[in-house]
């Protein structure tokens, strides 16, 4: 049996489509195993998640309120802010880089801040700090609206692992 020059070619063209399979399949692979949740990081952005619905409920209240804010309901906010600085201030770097590459930066200078100057100013019934704080969240809010249809949050449900 002999080959010719045309067996040849034909070989050259598998080992080449061959080899854009592998290196296709090695992308991917590398993709999935860089871009892949941990449980631990999936466990983590669950504090992100709660920290945000925290502060959704605070001023959805607020705003109910129509600026007139009784003690109760004072006390009611601290609650809120307190419970959602808690969770924040336990999400990782890393983990809010994962979701958004640009979300470590505004988290530590917008939504922190805010939160805890937010937090401040009903305890101590600070107004000027309240619109500081306000000036901040308004930030953050822009931020969200701009990238958060681009966050990467990942599903608490979500089993798999690198």
């Amino acid at each position: 049996m002999t080959f010719g020059p045309s067996f040849m070619v034909k070989w050259k063209q598998y080992r080449l489509h061959g080899l854009a399979i592998s290196l296709a399949a090695l992308a991917v692979g590398i993709w999935l195993l860089v871009n892949r949740w941990t449980p631990d990081e999936i466990e983590n952005a669950q504090h992100f998640r709660q920290a945000m619905l925290e502060i959704r409920g605070a001023i959805a209240y607020a705003n109910e309120q129509g600026g007139l804010i009784d003690p109760t309901g004072t006390q009611f906010l601290i609650g809120r802010y307190n419970a959602a600085a808690e969770q924040a201030g336990k999400v990782t770097d890393p983990v809010l880089d994962k979701m958004h590459y640009k979300l470590v930066k505004i988290w530590h200078e917008a939504f922190l801040p805010s939160t805890n100057l937010y937090l401040r100013a009903l305890k101590d019934q600070d107004r000027d700090l309240a619109r500081y704080a306000g000036l901040l969240q308004d930030d953050w809010v822009r931020w969200l609206q701009m990238n958060g249809q681009n966050l990467d949050i990942p599903d608490p449900l979500q089993t798999d692992s690198p």
